[in-house]
């Protein structure tokens, strides 16, 4: 088979799996009935699916089963509706829908990759911690501020200098979240997104299978299939000053470029008052006491 041709099977699969995951955790169709049958699981059944959308119960159930159909903009949006998707997760059933990626063949994200000029710049300019990562989440570069605040990224092995794989195994990156559980998902559902445009990656596949086989609570979450393209946020912080969690605001810079690499740097909330601004301050400025320069992954 093909490399291009292995791409549309992996992307199938993955429609497949998206479709039943959302309706899984879709709520019952009110008004449609079908006689004799009982709700044995939750969600919606295959048949209300296509009824609602218009569509053939034979069609939508080939369609769930990864295979080859190709359904029109139309049948998608119909889907999408029925499905109650949101923006994010439409965009991700329309790109898995797609007969094959642009060009014909997946993208590449090798791992080997390097924080673009440009980015490293902007890098350059921040004062606050910030850090460049790739498609598949590995971290390019980053400055000594975001070492304080997270973990020094010079000590982790290339191959998981990774935002997922610190995520879930790093005991060090895991401990400076106040709340762990909610940054798995926020994770994972941004991986997601951006995975989406790599079906077929081997790279890609190959960090999910080690995940998968390695942290339960990856599985468990992966399994939800959610789809999230957050670009901002905020995150609590626990930080070496004894204090309680430092609220941080976190916003991301992104690549027009074809790398889709990112900058995300954070910031004193705009409503943490100056106690945040101070302490930030203190951490940024020891950061600055030992070298703030730019660091960048050497492979």
């Amino acid at each position: 088979m093909s490399g291009a041709r292995a791409n549309v099977s992996d992307r199938r699969s993955e429609l497949a799996d998206f479709l039943r995951g959302r309706r899984m955790r879709a709520a019952p169709a009110t008004g449609v009935a079908f006689a004799g049958k009982r709700r044995r699981t939750p969600g919606l059944r295959r048949e209300e699916i296509a009824q609602l959308a218009g569509l053939s119960v034979d069609w939508y159930t080939r369609l769930e089963q990864g295979r080859d159909v190709n359904p029109s903009r139309e049948t998608l949006e119909a889907i999408a509706r029925v499905l109650k998707l949101d923006d994010d997760e439409r965009g991700h059933l329309f790109y898995l829908a797609r007969p094959e990626p642009a060009g014909g063949a997946a993208r590449s994200a090798a791992q080997k990759e390097r924080a673009e000029p440009a980015m490293a710049r902007a890098l350059e300019a921040m004062r606050v911690p910030a850090f460049v990562f790739s498609p598949r989440f590995d971290v390019l570069a980053w400055n000594e501020a975001a070492c304080r605040l997270l973990v020094d990224f010079g000590d982790v092995p290339p191959r998981k200098r990774n935002l997922l794989w610190l995520t879930f195994r790093h005991a060090a990156y895991r401990a400076r979240y106040a709340d762990i559980g909610t940054i798995e998902r926020e994770v994972v559902a941004a991986f997601r997104f951006s995975a989406s445009s790599y079906v077929g990656d081997p790279e890609f596949d190959a960090l999910i299978a080690d995940l998968l086989e390695t942290s339960e609570a990856f599985q468990v979450i992966w399994a939800r299939h959610e789809v999230r393209a957050k670009v901002s946020g905020t995150k609590a912080f626990r930080v070496e000053d004894g204090g309680a969690p430092l609220l941080l605001e976190w916003h991301t810079l992104a690549s027009t470029t074809s790398s889709r690499q990112q900058l995300v740097y954070y910031m004193a909330r705009a409503a943490g008052g100056p106690e945040d601004e101070r302490r930030l301050a203190a951490l940024c400025g020891a950061a600055a006491d030992e070298g703030a320069a730019v660091k960048r992954a050497q492979g």
